[in-house]
């Protein structure tokens, strides 16, 4: 049975807000793969559209930004991929671990590079893979080792 993109985004999202999801619980080391993927998609979305690439590399999700590209690998969205690890490489050597290392960095940004991540952010903007689809059916798929449930 299909279901629709409205239904799809209300199940992502109880998931991501259910007692099953440990990515903000333990410790990302502590996580399978496909838990991984989950989360790292799942902030990369809900910092880009909220923010941009500049909140996303700035706020605590930065710190895992450089491998949010694997997980996008992951799920089939290749296009994404690239254009997240063209903003990573926009950036430059930044501190990803170091809250506040990173967040100075991120700070101090030349006006050039911010103009560049605002490209980044209206290619992203443009959906040019559907990350809900793609997060949906890979959470489908790994459903047990992601902690969905069987009616996901």
């Amino acid at each position: 049975m299909a279901i629709d993109r409205q239904d799809t985004n209300r199940r992502l999202i109880k998931l991501a807000e259910g007692p099953n999801i440990r990515f903000w619980r333990i410790d990302y080391d502590q996580l399978s793969f496909a838990e991984r993927v989950f989360g790292l998609i799942w902030e990369l979305e809900s910092e880009v559209n909220n923010g941009g690439f500049h909140q996303y590399f700035w706020n605590s999700t930065g710190a895992l930004a450089p491998y949010v590209v694997n997980a996008l690998h992951a799920v089939g969205a290749v296009r994404t991929a690239a254009l997240v690890q063209a903003a990573l490489a926009e950036v430059g050597d930044v501190p990803w671990s170091d809250d506040d290392a990173r967040k100075a960095a991120i700070t101090s940004l030349s006006p050039p590079v911010r103009e560049k991540l605002n490209e980044f952010d209206q290619a992203f903007y443009a959906n040019p893979d559907d990350l809900t689809e793609l997060l949906y059916r890979y959470v489908d798929k790994h459903r047990a080792e992601i902690g969905a449930p069987k009616n996901f």
